[in-house]
């Protein structure tokens, strides 16, 4: 039955009358679409300083609109915010992050993920239309920043470092992790060889990758008190297909060719 738009508007109470239609009216937003520029010679040095990247293209900054878990811990942007970027080459994808976090509480191997920690979720093969959990060729990737206050006791003091959480028996032995503290965060960096992404053919400007990053917060010892994502038009719902986003790799100038 046809229900005509006088009819659902007379219907609506007074006080939600314009609210409403407006929010039927509202369009889905669309989800962003991640640019990731090829990175000219030299490579980035793996060292957590970011003035290699200063010619980068597209970075993209976290704030309030990207806390997608957590929200009622989240204590403003001193507490969880930051800036991600990503770009490539032929042996490997980049990651810089650039942490704004007022406590920084770190842990090793599998406590990465319930501590101050940055995620790359990957997937080989991006579908925008796919719905359900993450599949079996996606790379789940934790990194911390290391300890805060070095010690100089070699067996307390912990350096930047990586681990995986998908598949549980992926060989990440050859991603590099450097880190720097500073006065309101963390600046995380890595190279991971697109082997260990599971792609294994040449890769080139025109490609297209699933891809998420994460940066949680955790005040406490081994609690994640928050988390962000690149994708704030989706209700998050964990490491689902939904959530990924689409990563178009591009020339050194950051623009997608049509």
């Amino acid at each position: 039955m046809k229900i005509s738009k006088l009819f659902l508007i007379s219907a609506l109470p007074a006080a939600l009358l314009f609210t409403s239609v407006d929010m039927l009216a509202a369009p889905a937003k669309a989800k962003p679409v991640i640019i990731c520029p090829q990175k000219p010679d030299p490579p980035p040095v793996i060292d957590g300083d970011p003035a290699d990247w200063e010619l980068v293209p597209a970075a993209i900054t976290l704030d309030k609109s990207h806390i997608v878990w957590g929200a009622h811990q989240w204590k403003g942007e001193d507490d969880l915010s930051g800036t991600v970027r990503l770009s490539f080459d032929e042996n490997y994808l980049y990651l810089l992050v650039e942490v704004v976090d007022e406590v920084i509480k770190t842990a090793s191997d599998k406590g990465i993920f319930v501590s101050d920690h940055v995620e790359l979720d990957f997937a080989p093969v991006y579908n925008d239309k796919a719905q359900g959990p993450r599949l079996g060729n996606w790379r789940i990737l934790g990194f911390t920043p290391g300890t805060v206050e070095n010690s100089g006791d070699p067996l307390a003091d912990m350096e930047a470092d990586a681990t995986a959480a998908f598949p549980p028996d992926l060989d990440y032995s050859g991603i590099d992790v450097g880190s720097s503290i500073t006065e309101d965060g963390y600046v995380l960096e890595a190279r991971i060889p697109w082997k260990v992404l599971g792609i294994k053919k040449r890769v080139t400007a025109g490609m297209v990758f699933g891809v998420d990053v994460h940066i949680s917060d955790s005040d406490k010892d081994f609690v994640q008190e928050a988390m962000t994502s690149l994708n704030n038009t989706t209700p998050w719902k964990g490491r689902r297909q939904e959530n990924i986003l689409k990563m178009v790799l591009t020339g050194t100038d950051g623009k997608i060719r049509k």
